[in-house]
């Protein structure tokens, strides 16, 4: 086939329980291959729709806005990769890309992750390549590191890998949505897109944090432990790891030079205030990315009194309580 067809995809976002921040050198590197390692969890609640058509030009929409951009630019780069790798050879036909998120945009809830991994699969759907989840993972890494794990619902593991290649970097489900009756609040406390870019936050971590090489020396330590943790439904173990993560994560952002960091003022109370929370018997761990918003990892039953309890400190603009996603799906239109 050396035309496209229209399909359509579905993917949730994820958030990493075990943070991925920085990237390891690579040849290119459009390879795009992690430091470390991760481990996330899928949400029900927020998710991304995109579509691939053929078209006279490439085109590229999201949310009903039209873009020229940088984003565009990664979007058609994406589908050039998808275009190789089912196994064609030329120009890539021009494509019209429409693409809805169900979730804010690039405000640190991994609108990234849910956008190149629907996009992924639709692209790749629509060249009539295969649809083998593994080797689709690598090639969703490639457009944003976190897509790698929105394939799959549930818990989902991601490792570093070692080969120059890549080609051991690529995500594998651990448990499926119905292991374990979780939810992830998502506490937003502002609105709009962050100041800093993940990818030029991870670079100057990279080359000026003196705390970079001990933050990625003990990532592994840190998966291994939260795995374990999880098949043992154990969430005091768990959250104890997903916390440390986290605050290890934004250590090495506060020591860089110059200094920076995605928090305000909300995101500190309302780490406080949970802290506060668990010390008087409700159970729950904060987790948080490239952004603003706090999530906190807690059991079901306590979900209701935790979101009711954050949602009432001042700054904070929602409280979305979400449980574990499914995985990613798609269909040919036509």
């Amino acid at each position: 086939m050396s035309t496209l067809r229209t399909a359509r995809a579905v993917a949730h976002s994820n958030i990493a329980l075990c943070k991925y921040w920085g990237k390891r050198a690579s040849d290119p590197p459009s390879l795009n291959l992690p430091a470390t390692g991760s481990l996330s969890l899928t949400l029900d609640a927020l998710w991304t729709e995109t579509e691939v058509a053929p078209a006279a030009q490439d085109r590229f929409e999201l949310d009903g806005a039209v873009h020229a951009d940088d984003a565009a630019r990664k979007v058609f780069a994406q589908l050039d990769r998808l275009w190789r790798a089912a196994g064609h050879g030329g120009a890539r036909p021009a494509a019209a890309v429409r693409s809805v998120n169900h979730l804010p945009t690039a405000a640190g809830l991994a609108s990234s992750a849910s956008g190149f991994a629907a996009l992924t699969l639709a692209g790749m759907a629509a060249m009539g390549g295969a649809m083998e989840r593994g080797p689709l993972s690598a090639l969703a890494r490639q457009g944003s590191g976190s897509a790698a794990r929105s394939l799959w619902g549930g818990f989902v593991r991601l490792d570093r890998g070692v080969r120059p290649d890549g080609e051991d970097c690529v995500a594998r489900p651990l448990f499926p949505a119905n292991h374990w009756d979780v939810r992830l609040l998502v506490v937003q406390t502002t609105s709009g897109k962050k100041a800093i870019g993940s990818t030029a936050g991870m670079e100057r971590s990279r080359t000026t944090s003196p705390y970079y090489a001990a933050w990625v020396d003990g990532s592994d330590a840190d998966l291994d432990r939260a795995q374990q943790a999880l098949a043992a439904r154990d969430l005091a173990t768990l959250g104890a790891v997903v916390e440390h993560s986290c605050f290890k994560m934004h250590a090495c952002m506060l020591a860089s030079q110059p200094p920076f960091s995605y928090w305000n003022g909300t995101t500190l109370e309302v780490v406080r205030a949970l802290w506060a929370a668990r010390e008087a018997g409700l159970a729950g761990y904060a987790t948080i990315d490239a952004g603003p918003h706090v999530k906190v990892l807690c059991e079901a039953a306590t979900a209701p009194a935790l979101a009711k309890r954050l949602g009432e400190l001042p700054g904070v603009v929602a409280v979305q309580t979400c449980a574990p996603g499914p995985d990613a799906s798609h269909e040919v239109l036509s």
